[in-house]
């Protein structure tokens, strides 16, 4: 009896399968969702160049604020002329650190991301970052002992570098040999 019944189901899966569409089409025209989806990931893209600047552009302004505000509210804690200090000779290792490794970056570009019309905002950035941590290590030299003042001078230090790896990461055209 057991064999009859698994014979019957057999039988009747049989059946249906043959009597199943050999292809399944869809209700709808799916292409043109598809489409929507491919132009909104094109939407996306054009815009990423867009929150760069904005980054950039909001990295320095937080830069400079804080740096104006640290020159304005800074104690009288000025070092004697003749006082050696180890915080001035750290100071200025950190400083050539920081430039070797500006250097290295500029040898290791593997693109020439300076030519790309997204260049622009990551430059200006970069130039016033420059300029931000140049004012700042000057403040340092008369305040070494400013704690917030070192604070902000290392955060432009890596945010200038990232801004430099991030200009490697644009999508441009690699150098011409010998370049």
């Amino acid at each position: 009896m057991r064999e009859a019944t698994m014979s019957h189901a057999h039988a009747k899966l049989s059946q249906l399968i043959n009597q199943a569409p050999r292809e399944i089409q869809p209700q709808k025209e799916l292409w043109q969702d598809i489409e929507k989806q491919l132009d909104k990931a094109e939407v996306q893209q054009s815009q990423q160049p867009k929150r760069i600047k904005r980054v950039a552009v909001a990295s320095i302004a937080l830069a400079v604020g804080l740096v104006a505000s640290n020159i304005w509210q800074q104690k009288a804690d000025i070092l004697t002329p003749n006082e050696p200090s180890a915080l001035l000779t750290t100071l200025a290792d950190i400083k050539d650190q920081h430039q070797q490794q500006v250097d290295l970056l500029s040898r290791q570009q593997l693109t020439n991301w300076q030519a790309s019309t997204l260049a622009s905002p990551l430059e200006k950035g970069i130039e016033q970052l420059r300029k931000a941590a140049e004012q700042i290590y000057q403040a340092l030299r008369q305040t070494p002992n400013d704690k917030e003042l070192w604070q902000l001078w290392l955060w432009t230090q890596q945010r200038e570098l990232e801004l430099l790896q991030q200009g490697q990461k644009l999508p441009v055209t690699t150098l011409p040999q010998g370049a």
